[in-house]
């Protein structure tokens, strides 16, 4: 059996950096298509809720729009 020793502060190092990567946020954009899915409803159906207030607008890159997961996620579990 082979037996691999590991630094102490090499271990250390990687805890940091795991707690790191966990710590941050990473959110991921959601188009209409994928939002709507979400909800269950017609794409165009959510136009029309964005339309009313109901949902935000969503932000834009370019000519891409997008919302945050977080807030769809929020929207999904409270709609």
């Amino acid at each position: 059996m082979n037996v691999v020793k590991v630094n102490p502060d090499s271990i250390q190092h990687l805890t940091v950096l795991v707690e790191r990567l966990l710590s941050q946020k990473e959110e991921r954009r959601v188009g209409r298509i994928e939002f709507a899915h979400m909800l269950n409803i017609e794409p165009e159906t959510l136009d029309a809720r964005i339309r009313d207030g109901r949902y935000e607008k969503p932000n834009k890159d370019g000519r891409k729009s997008y919302w945050m997961l977080s807030y769809v996620q929020d929207v999904v579990k409270n709609d």
